[in-house]
Formats: C-alpha cells, sequence, structure tokens
C-alpha cells in the first residue's frame, strides 16, 4: 500500500475537480511518493464548503498494535538490561570476593 499514491497536477485542476471553495495548502508541490503518517493534500468539508488543506494521513493504528509493539519494546530492553547485569555484576563480584594481601 505504501507509496501507491503520487501528486502530478497542480493546485488549481484539483480545486477544479472537487470544486474546493478555500485552500489553506500554499505553494503545493508536486509528489512522486504519498506514504502514510506525512503529510499530504486532501479536501475536506468545511464551515463554508469544501476545502483542500494538508494533514498527516494514514491509517491508525489499533490500540492491540500498539500494545504489542510497546510489549516487544519491553522484552527487548529488559533482555540487554539483563545482559548488561550479567556481564557487568559478574565482573565486579569476582573482583570484590579477592582477597587482599596483608604486607
Amino acid at each position: 500500500m505504501c507509496n501507491l499514491y503520487s501528486i502530478t497536477t497542480n493546485q488549481a485542476a484539483i480545486s477544479a475537480l472537487f470544486r474546493v471553495v478555500n485552500r489553506y495548502v500554499g505553494n503545493l508541490a508536486p509528489m512522486p511518493g504519498v506514504f502514510p503518517d506525512y503529510n499530504a493534500p486532501i479536501v475536506r468539508n468545511g464551515a463554508e464548503g469544501r476545502e483542500l488543506a494538508t494533514a498527516r494521513w494514514g491509517m491508525p493504528s489499533s490500540s492491540k498494535a500498539l500494545m504489542d509493539a510497546t510489549k516487544k519494546r519491553a522484552e527487548k530492553l529488559q533482555a540487554k538490561a539483563s545482559r548488561w547485569i550479567s556481564r557487568n555484576c559478574s565482573e565486579w563480584s569476582r573482583t570484590a570476593a579477592r582477597p587482599t594481601s596483608a604486607t
């Protein structure tokens, strides 16, 4: 689904096609690829009629997907921390347990 959309026409053509009343996009440059979670021009219904604006767009993530991603990140951090602890604490316990010579 990514990069299936592109904007190759100008702002006047978009406004004419969708009968846009207000334009809030400024100078609209051609976009060879329109990606989710990036700004792109959209046509929306406003108080005075249709308007052309830029907005971040894409499919919102479900709460389950967000929770799964959070758990996966937490597991990675836990594994990293346990590796660090086992590496550094075992070194510390070896050096702390050495008897010192009393001379």
